[in-house]
């Protein structure tokens, strides 16, 4: 056994890298019930089979012990197909309370390696306290997770985040960043006195996985691991991004602070449209629906801000404003004579500013309506390319009554990959014409988030080669440009984006949130009892970190609940409301909510106060 300690933390080794007991000054409780199955893996590529696995606990190590510093070495690699020439170096560092981990690989074999896993936490089932640890999980704006080892094995080998898929063990995962909702490359185990946080430190952002799997031993427990895509080519040596993890007396909000200290290092910072600043509420109106009813005319905005500020809300987000319906026909958008034609637009635009309100325009940045003109042309220039060489695709179904619609047309798109010049060309052309009809903002849909799609699009320039940080680093520099090109437009112009994470949101002045609502009173009563396993909504992780990052409430409802306002006055959180069909359409212009307009209103008057 190898051990690392100083006055505030230890932390005990086996040989192969397992980090086996841990425990921190004042509570010589090992917090870990048993170490993990191995200390890393890793997949590669070689030939035609992309799955060669190599398992931590089948190497051969040397170990070197230095004064605070441990590493393990394997210099080649087995598998259960024979050897690899891979060497791997796992290296973990002790500071204060904080365990370091960094890896490197040199790969000298003609093997592509893909998947690399580490560090891989062991069974945590206490943190020294009576209570069971919840997980803090980076899931959009946060949820919190009460007994995460027995929410666990109560999932019947199902990952809840992905329903209906099986697992080997029961567990839960997020692609990172912004796949299935990971905002963060952090989680946390808390009992509220003690956090175990488990943070990865990756500027780059490379398209990555954390997981949660339960343990294997009596008592319910949970296991932590970050796997990373490297795409390690023959001949090169690459580095791991280090990941922390801290073991402490205390609340989560101190690792989240370092987090947010850390981000800062690489996240830039923008001044936002002063409107944005102070809006109060996101009145999201759908004009013309994917199947063709046209359900709002150009005509009928001032009527629709009229409704907007009658509610409290102050800004229209005007969605499916072209002529061929809400998702549909991407990215050859083009105004609606049907709807009144161009001039009905400008002028309706005017009266809302005239009134001191504010509007903004949808646009899609992420997909492209493989029907569409623009991608039988261009298409195959601008699009994800999978391992396959085929585009990523994906559906979209915006019916609403019709069972032929619902099951039998949904719409196909090819994703678009960010790295693409051509698609960043476009979409800075796109946010210039629509600031030609003179709304006060841009709505990009969906490339604040998505998943990390990895491109092998020959022809894009990834960063770094890798087909992990197409879609990271692509977005990176697409929405670096339309930052610059809406405010080139006017300062006051807005640039609003779909999703949270915390490497998208720092180009977008403000995010239309998703799977953000309050939990129900129900499930909020049994997470303050604490006395069995339940999942609740958690804005504050997020929110504490990027306090100044505007979020919109995701509600698809026609009207806004006084639970949602309270939960948005609380946490700082923009209104919203959706109108998307036409029973909505009835319900707002027959006032079928009155006691929740009359409460959204009162509540959006006090914090302008």
């Amino acid at each position: 056994m190898l051990k690392l300690s100083n006055d505030r933390l230890t932390a005990v080794f086996d040989e192969q890298g397992r980090l086996c007991s841990l425990w921190k000054a004042g509570c010589p409780e090992n917090v870990l019930a048993a170490p993990a199955r191995e200390s890393f893996s890793l997949v590669f590529k070689r030939g035609e089979d992309w799955e060669n696995a190599a398992f931590g606990n089948d190497q051969t190590y040397r170990t070197v012990a230095e004064p605070g510093k441990l590493t393990f070495q394997c210099d080649r690699l087995q598998t259960k197909r024979g050897e690899a020439e891979v060497t791997v170096r796992l290296t973990v560092e002790l500071t204060d309370d904080t365990l370091h981990f960094s890896g490197e690989i040199e790969n000298r074999d003609d093997v592509l390696i893909t998947d690399f896993t580490y560090p891989i936490l062991g069974e945590v089932a206490s943190l020294g306290g009576d209570k069971p640890p919840a997980l803090l999980w980076p899931f959009q704006c946060g949820t919190r997770i009460n007994h995460i080892g027995a929410y666990l094995r109560d999932r019947n080998g199902s990952d809840p985040f992905h329903p209906g898929q099986s697992r080997r063990s029961r567990s839960i995962s997020t692609t990172y960043p912004g796949g299935e909702g990971g905002s963060m490359q952090w989680m946390a185990l808390t009992d509220d006195a003690t956090t175990l946080s488990f943070s990865g430190r990756d500027p780059l952002c490379y398209a990555s996985v954390l997981q949660v799997e339960e343990g294997t031993g009596e008592a319910p427990a949970a296991v932590l691991q970050l796997t990373r895509l490297p795409f390690v080519q023959p001949g090169e040596t690459w580095a791991s991004p280090p990941v922390l993890v801290s073991l402490y007396t205390g609340n989560w909000r101190r690792a989240a602070r370092e987090y947010r200290t850390w981000a800062d290092t690489w996240r830039p910072q923008h001044v936002r449209p002063r409107w944005i600043e102070e809006m109060q509420g996101y009145f999201l109106v759908i004009l013309k629906q994917q199947f063709g009813d046209e359900m709002w005319n150009y005509r009928e905005i001032p009527k629709l801000y009229a409704l907007a500020r009658a509610h409290g809300f102050d800004a229209l987000g005007l969605f499916g404003w072209y002529a061929s319906g809400h998702d549909n026909q991407y990215p050859d958008l083009q105004e609606s004579e049907s709807m009144g034609g161009r001039a009905a637009l400008e002028t309706s635009l005017e009266q809302v500013r005239a009134q001191g309100g504010h509007a903004t325009l949808y646009h899609q940045g992420h997909l492209m309506d493989v029907t569409s003109e623009f991608y039988r042309e261009h298409g195959a220039e601008c699009e994800s390319v999978s391992r396959w060489g085929t585009p990523y695709y994906e559906a979209y179904n915006k019916a609403h009554t019709s069972r032929f619609l619902s099951h039998f047309t949904n719409k196909q798109f090819s994703t678009a990959c960010p790295s693409s010049p051509r698609w960043q060309e476009l979409m800075e052309e796109k946010a210039r014409w629509i600031a030609s009809f003179g709304p006060n903002g841009v709505l990009f849909d969906q490339i604040g988030g998505m998943y990390p799609y990895p491109c092998f699009h020959p022809d894009h320039p990834h960063a770094l080669g890798k087909p992990s940080l197409s879609m990271s680093q692509g977005r990176v520099r697409l929405m670096d440009r339309i930052q610059k090109q809406t405010k080139a437009l006017d300062p006051e112009f807005a640039f609003m984006t779909e999703h949270v994470t915390d490497v998208y949101s720092a180009y977008a002045d403000c995010l239309h949130g998703i799977n953000l609502y309050p939990s129900s009173p129900q499930e909020l009563q049994a997470a303050a009892a604490g006395d069995r396993p339940v999942q609740i909504n958690y804005p504050q992780l997020f929110r504490y970190c990027f306090p100044e990052t505007p979020v919109t409430l995701r509600n698809s409802r026609p009207y806004i609940s006084q639970r949602a306002v309270n939960f948005c006055f609380l946490f700082g959180l923009k209104f919203e409301m959706e109108i998307r069909y036409a029973a909505d359409r009835e319900d707002l212009l027959r006032d079928a909510w009155p006691v929740q307009r009359v409460y959204a209103q009162a509540v959006s008057g006090l914090r302008k106060r």
